[in-house]
Formats: C-alpha cells, sequence, structure tokens
C-alpha cells in the first residue's frame, strides 16, 4: 500500500509508527491529486475535499484536528484584521481555506478580498508554526481557537482517506491504524525541544470519534453544503 503524507511536523507521529514504507511526500492539496490519479492508495487528505469531492472512504480513529489553538493554521496581521488591505491564501490548502471563509464572515462578519498582495496572510504547517513562534503569538488569528470559540467543537483539518478502486489486503488497514496509534501514544519521544512538544501533544488532535465527526457536520452546515454519507473504515 503506496502512502501519501504531508511534510509537516504534525505528521511525525505518523511516520514515527510507520518506520520505513512506501510513502509519498506532497502538500495537502497534492495529496489530493495525487490520490485521483492513483499514485497513491492512501492519503492524508483536506476534510473538505472530503465533504465535497467525494464519495470516499475514511479511515475510522484517525485524523488531524484540533480543540482550540493550533497554531499552525493562522491569518498572520500586522494591523487589526478589519483594517487589513485583502487577505493572502495558502496555495497549499483546501480544508484551511474555507475555514477562514466561514470564520471571517460568520463569526467575524467580515468581506475581505482574496489577493496575492494582501495583507494578512493565511498559513499553514510548519510555516505557519516558524511564525508563530516569530511572532510568539501575538499579531495573529488562530482559525483552530476561533472555530472552537465560535462553536465549541474540535475541528478535523485532515482525515486518512482511501483512493476509489483499491481493495486493501486483510488486516492492512487495521495494521496501518495501529501502527499510527503506536506512533501517537510516543510522539512526546520524537519531537525536538518544548515548542514541538507543546504542539503535537496540546494544539495537535489525532482522534476522529463522535465528537470530530459531529465538527465535521458543524464545519459542512456552516459552509452552506450537505454532509455527505461518508464510509469509515
Amino acid at each position: 500500500m503506496k502512502i501519501g503524507c504531508v511534510p509537516y511536523d504534525h505528521a511525525k507521529p505518523f511516520a514515527g509508527g510507520w518506520g520505513k514504507g512506501d510513502v509519498v511526500w506532497d502538500h495537502p492539496k497534492g495529496l489530493v491529486g495525487r490520490l485521483k490519479r492513483s499514485e497513491v492508495d492512501l492519503a492524508l487528505i483536506p476534510v473538505w475535499e472530503v465533504l465535497t469531492g467525494g464519495p470516499y472512504r475514511v479511515v475510522d480513529g484517525l485524523a488531524v484536528g484540533s480543540r482550540g489553538e493550533v497554531r499552525s493554521v493562522a491569518v498572520f496581521h500586522e494591523k487589526p484584521l478589519a483594517e487589513c488591505r485583502g487577505v493572502q491564501l495558502s496555495p497549499h490548502s483546501m480544508s484551511s481555506v474555507q475555514l477562514w471563509r466561514v470564520i471571517s464572515k460568520g463569526a467575524w462578519g467580515l468581506e475581505m478580498e482574496e489577493r496575492q498582495d494582501g495583507e494578512a496572510r493565511l498559513k499553514i504547517g510548519d510555516e505557519a508554526l516558524r511564525e508563530w513562534r516569530k511572532k510568539g503569538g501575538h499579531g495573529l488569528s488562530d482559525l483552530g481557537a476561533a472555530w472552537w470559540e465560535w462553536t465549541q467543537k474540535p475541528f478535523v483539518f485532515g482525515v486518512w482517506a482511501m483512493r476509489q478502486g483499491y481493495v486493501a489486503g486483510s488486516g492492512e488497514i487495521e495494521k496501518f491504524r495501529d501502527e499510527c496509534n503506536h506512533g501517537i501514544e510516543r510522539r512526546g519521544e520524537l519531537v525536538q525541544g518544548e515548542f514541538e512538544r507543546e504542539y503535537l501533544t496540546k494544539c495537535i488532535r489525532y482522534e476522529l470519534g463522535r465528537e470530530e465527526k459531529d465538527g465535521m457536520a458543524e464545519f459542512a452546515k456552516r459552509s452552506g453544503v450537505e454532509m455527505p454519507k461518508i464510509e469509515y473504515i
């Protein structure tokens, strides 16, 4: 089974569980294309793609999400957002871009032009983490925290989805899930420094249970799309 994964810090626990394997690394949006072209069999893809581009089969129990501050999905701005001349969106994301659109309009009442030279900048992954650390958590709007404050529900950024037509071998998905969970359980051993420890053990949540699925449904509802039927495996 060929796996597609993101080259970000929050994927360390997954990779730490697999050890060596046949893995393709790409940004979230790139992994969607690879999955559709059958270049990978299973990939960590944006939840927005699962909500709007399916149907997908999704590995139950595993996700990348947050219950509050996430740090790696944030809009950075030198002045109040309402005073910023437009927003520059990340080209690598789908879920985070849609989350920004939903929160900025629904929670904050903002109508900001999306432009390449926007004074506010949506960043994700390690790029956002570096900026967050540089600014000490100031001069930014954390979208994980904003979603939690607005809805009191977890937010799921990405899930493990299987490509159409792929038939997993006997026990293959169970083995993958067990390896991921093993890496998640020992993620504190994989970190480099206290900042990364806080991020992987306190900010990022790896569960995909009832509450997380409720959060996905809430995201769909507030985005104005019908919650699709997802086959969990």
